[in-house]
């Protein structure tokens, strides 16, 4: 494509020493640059993309996106410098990749908790009804039967450009995406078009370490609705509204402002209702009232956060005009998530769960679905984040010890911080006639070993925080671990 084609909208740009060439590629990173692409310079927290624009050049960038003019540059490579490159990133690579998102069917999920599982159940709904389905998420991003890693649960919008012009040339006709609160807060699903939004719910002392406050956090997954939602080129825009939220009428009201299309789902008087509900170790049973109708589902998506994703996607299949029979069909027949309540089994006379919960909602709504299962004891593994919002630190250790009843302490992707700072703040919520409930432990490994040691048959091991991953962040040090490998390992050394 030519240049003058992809930098057409931009606006408020000086140009320097520049002609029109093809244009092979966009990059911001640097080490990703090749022969006549564009290179923008962003400005993130650790690294500043104009110390990096010698690189650039060497490997063949001819046109440099930039905040401010460089004092030298060859004869042969073009400048253009804007106020915002990131902002001007966002606009080219939706140009250069001809804005994908508006040949597709996009539904994007925010919220605290439930994101990944939603976005799973959705895209099983949509595959049984045969269609071919793209998915941008926590896990990873998957391009029809394509699945890569994942870097960023929302990704920067020139990758989600990318991966967008690529579900299309494989022939997907629906994208689904989780959409983050940095993504939001970053633009990073700006110029994307979506048919639907959907929010789970929203939970304070969450990304304060980069919110700041609840405040900031809530108007950031508001603007999701009120800002790139409303500005979608779609024709019909929907927005799916967990009713049972505390915050469920700001959402709401977003969307009546902006005269989109709203559906609500829970427990209180909403579009789809759940009447009743048991949960037992095989799954989810629920009865659900759409429409004046009660209708019952089961799912093996097992703990409370599970009925409340399957509302959402019974939801949208709803909002699609899916029948009530292809919707009990895909909820029965989805397979568990990796890594969200996730059983590990290696012929154990006791349960043992790995999940995802890393905020003090989370971990409540997780050992509640535990509880509801009867088991002898709760003994929970869990840990907190280092270099993040810190508040939420002793809000965790005070759930553990008042719903577990045993509980191990220990690291979890303790980046830059001493681990053993971060469990004192853990320690801080935890009241001093509860403290014989936990023993702290700072290696994860040994804390989970010791915790399926102790196991007796009935009980529940939980392993929390970590889910999917399979790795820990150890300073600047990313090595491997996987709670259900090592919990699997533990229990084969007592598994004679």
């Amino acid at each position: 494509m030519k240049l003058k084609d992809i930098i057409k909208n931009l606006e408020h740009k000086r140009i320097y020493n520049l002609n029109n060439p093809e244009v092979n590629g966009i990059a911001y990173d640097s080490r990703k640059v090749k022969e006549n692409f564009i290179f923008v310079a962003l400005k993130g927290t650790s690294f500043d993309g104009h110390h990096f624009i010698n690189d650039a050049i060497s490997r063949g960038a001819k046109v440099l996106i930039v905040n401010k003019k460089s004092a030298v540059l060859p004869s042969n490579v073009g400048e253009i410098v804007v106020e915002n490159t990131r902002e001007t990133l966002h606009t080219i690579a939706a140009e250069f990749y001809r804005h994908p998102s508006k040949k597709l069917k996009l539904v994007g999920i925010t919220g605290t908790n439930g994101k990944t599982t939603t976005s799973f159940i959705i895209k099983h709904i949509l595959e049984l009804c045969g269609n071919k389905c793209g998915l941008i998420g926590t896990i990873s991003y998957q391009i029809g039967e394509r699945a890569i890693s994942s870097t960023n649960t929302t990704p920067e919008s020139l990758d989600i450009q990318k991966l967008f012009s690529d579900m299309v040339e494989e022939g997907c006709r629906w994208a689904v995406m989780e959409v983050s609160s940095h993504g939001i807060a970053q633009g990073r699903i700006s110029k994307l078009h979506f048919d639907t939004g959907i929010f789970t719910n929203i939970a304070s002392h969450e990304h304060l370490d980069y919110h700041k406050s609840f405040k900031n956090y809530l108007h950031t997954k508001l603007k999701f609705f009120s800002h790139y939602i409303k500005e979608s080129e779609k024709g019909r825009k929907v927005g799916i509204i967990n009713i049972d939220d505390p915050y469920a009428g700001y959402f709401i009201k977003a969307l009546k402002r902006n005269r989109m299309e709203c559906i609500t789902y829970g427990r209180k008087n909403s579009d789809v209702r759940v009447v009743d509900y048991t949960m037992k170790k095989d799954g989810n049973y629920l009865v659900v009232e759409i429409k004046g109708t009660k209708v019952n589902f089961y799912t093996q998506l097992q703990g409370l956060g599970n009925i409340y994703n399957a509302l959402a996607g019974i939801s949208f299949g709803i909002s699609e005009n899916i029948s009530v029979e292809v919707l009990k069909h895909s909820l029965s027949s989805i397979p568990s998530v990796s890594g969200r309540f996730e059983s590990v089994n290696e012929g154990q006379n006791f349960d043992v769960i790995v999940d995802y919960a890393h905020t003090h909602h989370a971990l409540s709504n997780l050992l509640m679905s535990i509880k509801k299962l009867h088991p002898q004891r709760i003994i929970l593994v869990f840990g907190c984040g280092g270099d993040r919002d810190r508040t939420k630190r002793p809000l965790m250790g005070n759930v553990a010890v008042k719903m577990a009843d045993i509980v191990f302490i220990t690291s979890d992707n303790p980046r830059s911080e001493d681990p053993w700072d971060i469990i004192k703040d853990i320690e801080k919520g935890i009241p001093f006639y509860l403290r014989k409930k936990y023993i702290a432990i700072v290696d994860r490994r040994e804390a989970i070993k010791e915790a399926i040691s102790i196991a007796r048959e009935g009980d529940c091991v939980v392993i929390a925080g970590k889910g999917h991953e399979t790795f820990q962040i150890l300073k600047n040090t990313v090595v491997p671990f996987d709670d259900r490998e090592e919990a699997r390992k533990a229990i084969r050394g007592i598994v004679k």
